[in-house]
């Protein structure tokens, strides 16, 4: 079994995210407006209205900012997500308990059903057929469903986009890869002008570590 590659500092997430031709600050955005969608939910809104409101602009998001740099609207086994034009690579946004920890893998909060496993077992059950070809556990993997992971507890945001090894039990069965985004105390650090509502902003992410 090839163990689980995490990218966790600033050079190697940046050099990671280059096959995919987007930027940290473009992926924090998606954050950010997941983050200003959940707080938009009020007490008479139905118990599920933050999750709701997270999952239709992660979504909303993610297709914007990577249908920019020309990937496609993509939708299957009822799954809502991006594809690369010429590459067997798909993006899923998923809220999920806890992202970009070192400790804990994601899982969704909603759980995974049976059409999350179908793709994730296409996308990724090609990687690995065959011994004498498979990717070397060194190498990086530009193919498969990745799933773009946003987790909100209070005021602790974190972001990771990561590469599912599979689906057990309705949810993620670890990961082959994962690269984060936002880590743990990073998101207080990070300003954003606001222009006001959810539409594009420019902003300057400012990146602090958490001091131990």
């Amino acid at each position: 079994m090839i163990p689980v590659r995490v990218y966790a500092e600033d050079w190697e997430i940046d050099s990671r995210l280059v096959p995919f031709g987007v930027t940290r600050a473009e992926l924090l955005e998606i954050t950010r407006a997941v983050v200003a969608a959940r707080s938009d939910a009020v007490a008479d809104d139905p118990a599920s209205a933050e999750g709701l409101f997270a999952y239709i602009y992660g979504t909303r998001w993610v297709r914007r900012v990577f249908r920019a740099k020309g990937w496609i609207r993509h939708r299957h086994e009822n799954i809502e997500s991006v594809r690369h034009p010429d590459r067997p690579l798909q993006i899923v946004y998923q809220s999920v308990d806890l992202a970009s920890s070192n400790i804990h893998t994601p899982l969704a909060v909603s759980g995974k059903g049976s059409g999350a496993d179908r793709i994730i077992d296409e996308g990724q059950g090609c990687l690995f057929v065959d011994e004498k070809s498979a990717t070397s556990p060194f190498d990086p993997i530009n193919s498969g469903v990745w799933f773009f992971c946003v987790s909100v507890n209070g005021d602790d945001v974190r972001a990771e986009l990561s590469l599912p090894a599979g689906v057990s039990g309705g949810n993620f069965n670890g990961f082959i890869e994962r690269i984060f985004i936002i880590r743990d105390g990073e998101w207080a650090g990070i300003h954003v002008t606001e222009s006001g509502g959810l539409d594009p902003t420019e902003f300057e992410p400012v990146v602090s570590r958490k001091k131990n």
